[in-house]
């Protein structure tokens, strides 16, 4: 990101993401890591509130977590009874390490130095293990996407990656690609500019016409709203994820990746 935000704005706190899109498909994910490397410990970066950490306990993996939110970690040890470091990644200290898999999600684009990170995580694996990452490619796209969009979460999303920056990206930082799915973002993108118009003809709707309110009513439409938000939500994980799969490479994308540190390079 250039200029660099001022000190305080990014906040690694603070998550721009509903919950479903880390629980919806977290056993999903978890098992395209199982195929991978089926078995043994686990540490999830920025596990939040330990949705793939569940995931991942159910497959037989022994995990663990790092989180940077302090509610968090304490819910997350008290529902799993599991080891969750609360510190950021930047600054965590964990020399014993030794992962046989090192999981994120969508954190490459929120670092300061995403290199450095990389070559960090590289080190907490054990010989034969492998870091297993979901990125999302919203750079090097038409600007036609960008304003379908709407928005990139800047300044919290620092990057935004291409396909060949991600990739270069991996290799600056010793590592190899041992696997990368591709997940196009289109139908979810479409999912979303259908939304925001149906918004904009209700909203019309109303401003023109007259509506009765009652106090019942005030109540529940929060709570409508809510399981609506809800409902979509889930609905855009399926199109990101099980539409996406089989999508063209056009456009923006989210990538499940593995990769393993390369030959001679060392911890």
């Amino acid at each position: 990101m250039s200029p660099e935000p001022e000190p305080g704005v990014v906040d690694p706190r603070r998550d721009h993401h509903p919950d479903t899109f880390y629980s919806a498909y977290a056993l999903f994910k978890a098992k395209w890591v199982h195929q991978i490397r089926p078995r043994g410990r686990l540490l999830e970066i920025g596990c939040g509130e330990g949705h793939f950490l569940r995931a991942a306990t159910s497959l037989g993996y022994d995990v663990a977590g790092v989180e940077v939110d302090a509610a968090r970690v304490r819910r997350v040890r008290e529902a799993l009874g599991v080891e969750v470091r609360c510190s950021s990644f930047e600054d965590l200290q964990w020399q014993e390490a030794s992962f046989d898999v090192v999981y994120n999600c969508d954190l490459l684009s929120h670092f300061a130095n995403p290199v450095d990170a990389l070559r960090k995580m590289r080190a907490l694996l054990a010989p034969g293990g492998i870091l297993a990452i979901e990125a999302g490619t919203l750079g090097g796209i038409r600007p036609f996407w960008y304003r379908c969009i709407g928005q990139v979460g800047f300044p919290q999303h620092r990057w935004l990656y291409s396909e060949t920056s991600l990739r270069h990206l991996l290799t600056r930082a010793g590592l190899s690609i041992l696997k990368m799915q591709h997940f196009g973002l289109a139908p979810a993108v479409a999912l979303h500019q259908s939304r925001v118009l149906t918004a904009r003809a209700i909203g019309s709707l109303r401003r023109t016409s007259t509506t009765r309110n009652t106090t019942h009513a005030s109540r529940a439409i929060p709570n409508r709203r809510q399981r609506l938000d809800t409902t979509y939500e889930i609905l855009e994980q399926f199109f990101r994820y099980r539409l996406g799969a089989i999508t063209p490479r056009i456009g923006p994308a989210t990538w499940l990746i593995a990769a393993y540190p390369a030959p001679g390079v060392m911890a």
